[in-house]
């Protein structure tokens, strides 16, 4: 029995073709949280960055799995907790005071960037995210990072060489690239949320449309796959739903018999 369903955000609950969350969805998730299965957000944004996404509103998760795995919460606090390490941000600090690169970072609570040209705002823009305020750079050395996102794969190539200890995922067509600590991704969130709420792997079921996604496919029992989703991630599905803006999230659960068509009809009774 399916007792936790985990969503990436974007590209799987929240469409870039329309800007918002499919109604369809959107009652999707209603439904299992009514019927006692959790609901759990598994994305590679920050805090920060979901405090802003108006598109979530009227949306309640259970917990989150948040910037790739790196840290993972719930009303309760902090589950898990991966940081790139000191060493890697005073690499990248020394680098990027003798280089003008734009690498955005994500801190405990916020996120600003080192400078801004126009691939950020086109990678922002593709995204609905608004770009981030220019920080003070110096603020890497001294607080815990836990993403950092340098803008231009060419560009950014030099840097990444320098860096040990991190993995790194491109995440759009705008040359965006996430950099996270080794020891984190959504692999690891998912097994914080099985420790937390006491979940076995047959219990899990996971939804996603990218590569960064392969981590959380791995770690649950039911892996799904968006129609839109990327086509080497698709091989590792036990199920390949529909486009999002076909319905694909509410198409899945019913065929793989986690909701009845009937419940998705009759809204909120």
């Amino acid at each position: 029995m399916i007792r936790a369903v985990l969503f990436d955000c974007d590209g799987t609950l929240l469409s870039h073709k329309t800007n918002r969350v499919p109604n369809s969805a959107r009652t999707a998730l209603e439904r299992l949280r009514r019927n006692g299965i959790k609901v759990i957000l598994c994305t590679g944004r920050h805090r920060s960055e979901l405090r802003d996404l108006h598109q979530l509103d009227g949306l309640d998760f259970d917990a989150y799995i948040t910037v790739n795995g790196a840290c993972t919460y719930d009303h309760r606090g902090i589950l898990s907790s991966c940081p790139i390490s000191a060493e890697t941000r005073q690499t990248v600090y020394e680098y990027l005071s003798s280089h003008e690169l734009p690498v955005q970072f994500f801190l405990n609570d916020d996120t600003f960037i080192s400078c801004v040209n126009e691939t950020v705002i086109q990678s922002q823009a593709a995204i609905h995210t608004p770009v981030p305020p220019i920080g003070d750079l110096s603020r890497i050395i001294r607080e815990p990072v836990y993403l950092m996102v340098p803008f231009g794969i060419a560009e950014a190539e030099e840097m990444i060489a320098l860096l040990k200890d991190v993995q790194v995922t491109r995440w759009n067509q705008h040359d965006a690239i996430d950099i996270v600590s080794t020891s984190a991704g959504k692999g690891v969130g998912v097994k914080a949320i099985m420790d937390a709420y006491g979940l076995k792997k047959e219990e899990l079921m996971g939804f996603g449309d990218a590569m960064n996604d392969a981590g959380m496919l791995e770690e649950v029992g039911t892996a799904v796959v968006m129609g839109n989703g990327e086509e080497p991630l698709k091989k590792m599905a036990d199920y390949v739903t529909d486009d999002i803006d076909e319905d694909g999230v509410s198409h899945a659960l019913i065929a793989l018999g986690v909701l009845r068509e009937e419940e998705l009809e009759c809204g909120n009774c």
